[in-house]
């Protein structure tokens, strides 16, 4: 009887288990920290933006706006430019797939030159057509001192006197451009009367078509020649960005 009472008693004394001799099953899991821009888009990893950001850095001056087709909506891309600048575009996305541009020095197939600061951007990959990748998109063109000085030369390079004589850098007098569209033209007078006549003032120059023209912004010229083809990003959209500004 004596026996059975101190031992219930000694029981009785034994101190809790620890907290650190449970299993180890039961404590939490670390958190896995989350990538950057992991809730904005995701890293544009040349300019460090996230795309979200990116993409409220981008205009658009259209009259009549570009619109993704009904199931792709857009997600910010990025261009190295020289001296540490990126250019920055609206590409269109239709589900996992994304169109993305990615640019080459001259010359260009089509156009072909050597001139220096000129880039011909090709659709590197496409988000819904079979036809777009590797197909010219845009032309761009940097230059010092002056920055559009290499767009002049470009143009003027491929034409004759005459064209050199009456061609100049023009606001186009018509609707269906972007409201900051320029166009190599001839005189308004002259240009009227040859309205249906395809590059009057040479292969950059204005075309029978409002889907060839010129845009100039942050030093640098881009020349916007569709043809048949949709766009599969923003025309508008394309904004010059330097990291730390």
């Amino acid at each position: 009887m004596h026996l059975f009472i101190l031992a219930a008693a000694l029981s009785g004394a034994l101190p809790a288990p620890l907290a650190q001799d449970q299993p180890a099953a039961a404590s939490a899991a670390p958190a896995v920290p989350a990538e950057p821009c992991a809730t904005a888009g995701g890293l544009l990893p040349g300019s460090g933006l996230c795309r979200d950001a990116a993409m409220a850095r981008l205009p658009s001056t259209r009259r009549n706006a570009w619109t993704p087709p009904i199931g792709c909506d857009t997600t910010a891309q990025e261009i190295p430019l020289g001296a540490g600048r990126w250019l920055l575009y609206a590409a269109q996305r239709c589900g996992e797939a994304v169109a993305r541009l990615e640019a080459a020095p001259g010359p260009s197939n089509s156009q072909p030159t050597s001139q220096q600061g000129v880039l011909e951007l090709r659709y590197a990959a496409a988000a819904r057509s079979k036809v777009l990748p590797g197909k010219r998109a845009l032309t761009l063109v940097e230059g010092k001192p002056a920055p559009y000085e290499a767009v002049h030369a470009l143009v003027m390079n491929s034409l004759s006197p005459k064209q050199v004589r009456d061609c100049a850098l023009r606001t186009p007098d018509v609707e269906g451009y972007p409201i900051d569209a320029l166009v190599f033209d001839l005189p308004p007078a002259e240009a009227r009367k040859t309205a249906a006549l395809d590059e009057p003032c040479g292969p950059y120059g204005r075309s029978a078509r409002t889907d060839s023209y010129w845009r100039l912004f942050d030093g640098i010229g881009v020349f916007y020649a569709f043809g048949d083809d949709q766009p599969e990003f923003d025309p508008a959209s394309l904004t010059v960005y330097t990291p730390g500004n």
